[in-house]
């Protein structure tokens, strides 16, 4: 298992540095294999090492990075220039030391099996014919990620801590007088927590979900997001729910904190706690320990996701949301979702009289997480009276994210998580959809 001595080995390269400074290092072992139609075509192993340098002197701030440890003098005196020239900012400050809780984000399993992923893959692609209507498969992957993560700085900070992750992705192919595509991924902590087989036959259903589908009219009525599509919809809006964002007035949300902002029926939770997920952590990128907490709840806007830097603007205490990017520290969530309620898939779906399904959207880039506004095509099933009717191809779904979200009618008790979003199926009313 990794240990912490690197911490001791970065303190023993610092010089003496007369401002006050951080120390962010990552370091991310990689182990995949890739293929399709029951072969394995790549296997790759990859190792990265990051350091992240900032320096902080009369309210002025600098930032350095390098990826070796005998680069770090070099990286502080750049950073340290850097802060020179800056403009001060009152707002500046390093967190001090808090108390971080043991969390479960280290599986040994994982280590042992790294060297027999090929074998997995084969078995994970062999899962997905389990219908003849499934003819090939494309994009079969899985990774697994051994990472190592600490933070000092001049305050006394010291955490670290290592995880691991484990990736499967797949594409099956359907034909049957036409050709369908329908795919699959999951992202977990631990090795137990993943069945490879039930990715891969959840990739071949929705192939033959869709497959010979209709053109229909365009008309305006429910949509069921599937948790897949509901999380990309929740990952678009988690812009807007960014202190950092909300301060810059990038937020749908600026100026309505207290407010109700979408159904209340509503409650979304981030929650970097939560054992064996894949955002949690004990620490957040600035070595902060993350928390569980109310982001909206009953529709009203509770709280906002802070770091270190945006608390102190806004008299606040950090949430533990700080996130490591290539421009610096940034805010971001830990393990973000909306909450389930009791009602099943089936329930919802007998709720609609003229409606989709909605399985795949293509084109969610495109959407502005600013004004809100998205157009995306969308695959999936035509309800009608309660029923699954036939699929539907050349759909798009046209709307804003803030009005998807007041017309949520209900949720159901499916709640998944694809990476640190989760969501259950959604049911959501007004839709516009274009045939």
């Amino acid at each position: 298992m990794p240990q912490q001595h690197i911490l001791n080995e970065i303190l023993n390269k610092l010089p003496h540095i007369n401002a006050d400074w951080e120390i962010y290092f990552l370091r991310k072992k990689i182990y995949s294999a890739e293929g399709k139609d029951l072969d394995v075509d790549k296997k790759k192993n990859a190792i990265k090492e990051f350091f992240s340098i900032r320096i902080i002197k009369d309210k002025k701030a600098g930032m350095s990075s390098c990826t070796t440890l005998d680069k770090i003098p070099e990286a502080l005196q750049q950073a340290t220039e850097i802060a020179r020239i800056s403009e001060p900012d009152e707002f500046l400050t390093l967190p001090e030391p808090q108390q971080i809780k043991k969390l479960r984000v280290f599986d040994e399993e994982l280590i042992t099996i790294k060297e027999n992923l090929p074998q997995i893959l084969i078995d994970m692609q062999k899962s997905a014919f389990f219908d003849r209507k499934i003819k090939k498969l494309r994009n079969a992957e899985i990774n697994i990620t051994i990472e190592e993560k600490g933070i000092i700085n001049s305050k006394g900070l010291s955490v670290y801590e290592p995880f691991t992750a484990v990736t499967a992705h797949i594409i099956a192919i359907a034909e049957e007088h036409d050709s369908q595509m329908g795919w699959s991924y999951r992202t977990e902590r631990f090795l137990k927590n993943i069945k490879f087989e039930e990715v891969a036959c959840e990739a071949g259903k929705k192939a033959l979900m869709l497959l010979n589908p209709k053109k229909i009219k365009s008309f305006k009525g429910f949509a069921v997001l599937e948790p897949f599509v509901a999380s990309e919809f929740l990952e678009l809006i988690s812009h807007s729910l960014s202190a950092e964002n909300y301060q810059i007035g990038r937020s749908l949300f600026t100026e309505k904190l207290g407010q109700m902002v979408i159904n209340e029926k509503l409650n979304i939770i981030d929650n970097g706690l939560l054992p064996e997920r894949f955002g949690s952590s004990p620490f957040d990128g600035e070595g902060v320990p993350t928390t569980e907490k109310f982001i909206v709840k009953n529709g009203v806007l509770v709280s906002l996701l802070h770091n270190t830097y945006t608390a102190q603007r806004a008299g606040t205490s950090s949430t533990g949301n700080a996130v490591r990017t290539d421009r610096g520290v940034s805010v971001g969530p830990t393990n973000l979702y909306i909450e389930t309620v009791a009602t099943s898939v089936e329930d919802l779906i007998k709720q609609v009289d003229r409606g989709i399904y909605i399985l795949e959207v293509m084109g969610m880039h495109t959407a502005n997480p600013v004004s809100g506004d998205f157009s995306v095509g969308i695959s999936g099933i035509y309800i009608e009276n309660g029923e699954l009717k036939y699929p539907v191809k050349e759909a798009v779904y046209s709307g804003n994210i803030q009005e998807l979200f007041k017309n949520i009618k209900a949720a159901g008790n499916d709640l998944k998580f694809f990476g640190n979003i989760g969501s259950p199926t959604l049911l959501i009313e007004g839709a516009d959809i274009s045939g």
